[in-house]
């Protein structure tokens, strides 16, 4: 076990669709992390310039799926339960899949959070969306800062302390964007110029920054009191700091 998998997948406590769809993210994530570390601890190879943007973009994409599960139960729900149906097949693209766009990253954007005209829906619940952010993130984040700040000290939790509640989620709309994009671009091989084929601190760097993003935003999901299969404060902080000493 990384530890990444239980921040991000947490620990259902019961049998059923939800808890089957958590376990299915938490095996990929636990895997891909495994080959991931391992990119960042050995030597450069091309292995490493191959698969090691496929392993972070598994983690970012496989990450936010299973976050969006735990604080919208429905959403991953609905997704485990319309894939068992005859009617979905592998070949076909469904309206309704997992998206990046919609899911994670809203396609939706309120001026006003609280428009008293705004129809309920054409208000984002992505991820990252200002109104989740709002109802979830901002207070998670302060209260997971309260807690950590009074942990005994460790050079791992710095990252943790830098954060602030008000600009957590506008920071992390970013980063993730840019990691999306640029390993969209090491999975998909867009280069037509051996001079722009990724390096190696390229590579490693996009590998570090999506699985300490993920951990950050896994830590957080377990002070949001409503999300499904969180686990303590204590247990969650645990996990953060086995998976820092993987990845520093």
């Amino acid at each position: 076990m990384s530890g990444l998998d239980t921040l991000l997948c947490g620990d259902a406590p019961a049998e059923g669709l939800a808890k089957i769809a958590l376990n299915q993210l938490s095996k990929s994530i636990d895997s891909f992390t495994g080959r991931a570390v391992g990119y960042l601890q050995s030597d450069f190879s091309e292995d490493t310039r191959t698969f090691g943007p496929f392993c972070a973009r598994v983690i970012l994409e496989n990450g936010c799926a299973a976050l969006l599960g735990r604080l919208d139960s429905f959403r991953i729900l609905y997704l485990s339960e319309f894939q068992s149906q005859p009617e979905y097949r592998l070949g076909d693209r469904a309206k309704s899949s997992f998206s990046w766009t919609g899911d994670v990253m809203p396609d939706k954007h309120s001026a006003i959070l609280w428009n008293p005209d705004s129809d309920v829906q054409k208000v984002s619940r992505a991820l990252f969306s200002s109104h989740v952010d709002h109802i979830y993130w901002k207070p998670a984040v302060n209260e997971m800062l309260d807690f950590v700040s009074n942990a005994p000290t460790n050079a791992a939790l710095a990252d943790i302390l830098s954060l602030d509640a008000d600009t957590f989620i506008d920071k992390v709309r970013g980063q993730s964007s840019q990691l999306y994009s640029t390993l969209s671009k090491g999975v998909h091989w867009e280069f037509f110029s051996s001079s722009l084929v990724f390096g190696e601190s390229t590579v490693k760097a996009a590998i570090r920054d999506s699985c300490l993003l993920m951990a950050n935003l896994g830590l957080a999901s377990h002070f949001v009191p409503t999300a499904y299969a969180r686990v303590t404060p204590a247990k969650a902080l645990e996990a953060y700091l086995a998976f820092r000493q993987d990845v520093p």
